[in-house]
């Protein structure tokens, strides 16, 4: 292979890799709390996002934010937090697509707070302060079991929020909630990628065997 036809291929194949990979956007709110993270079907790998403000400052606090998926992580897991109460719930968008859609299919895990070192501390959760630790869940997910979650129009924060439903928990408790990139339209960034990184690879190989003959 020539070698200007070999640069012009990586090139092309590098640019569509990062076109994959395009950033997106979250819009999300909790009550009380909420973080976001990445992984994969078998396991979490990655904290996208951990919010710092109470339920009123949660949509401008990310308005200004964008995301990108690590190589290899094509599921979203949001972390839903209740500081007690009477109605805990998590409602958002990622890329522009609301979590309740029908097209997104979502897994709510069972409850994790107990295994989340000082859960709740000095009401964090509840003002919206608490920092997860990615280890925490990490460590608790191969013991989660999964189920549908429960969707509602009515509780107030869901209403307040704008974004029409949400999903509900039980008071003072923290679920993961599992979906597919895919459903809402963020590609994974790492299959053309390595296509690329593959082709250099052999491109560099033959010119190897080339220059050895």
């Amino acid at each position: 292979m020539k070698k200007s036809t070999l640069v012009a291929l990586l090139i092309g194949c590098f640019s569509v890799g990062s076109a994959s990979a395009a950033p997106f956007s979250i819009s999300m709110v909790a009550d009380n709390d909420f973080a976001i993270f990445s992984g994969t079907s078998t396991g979490i790998n990655n904290l996208l996002y951990q919010n710092n403000v109470d339920w009123n400052n949660q949509i401008p606090a990310l308005s200004t934010l964008s995301f990108n998926l690590a190589a290899g992580d094509n599921v979203f897991y949001v972390l839903g937090m209740g500081g007690g109460g009477f109605e805990e719930n998590i409602s958002g968008t990622v890329n522009g697509v609301n979590m309740t859609n029908p097209s997104v299919t979502v897994q709510m895990s069972s409850n994790i707070a107990p295994f989340l070192t000082n859960y709740n501390s000095g009401g964090s959760v509840a003002n919206g302060t608490y920092n997860v630790l990615l280890s925490d869940v990490q460590s608790v997910f191969s013991g989660l079991t999964w189920g549908s979650p429960v969707i509602n129009s009515t509780q107030t924060v869901i209403q307040a929020a704008g974004f029409g439903s949400g999903f509900i928990f039980s008071t003072g408790t923290a679920h993961l909630f599992a979906f597919q990139a895919a459903d809402v339209n963020v590609p994974e960034p790492s299959t053309l990628a390595i296509l690329g990184l593959g082709l250099m690879g052999l491109g560099l190989q033959t010119r190897r065997k080339k220059s050895a003959v």
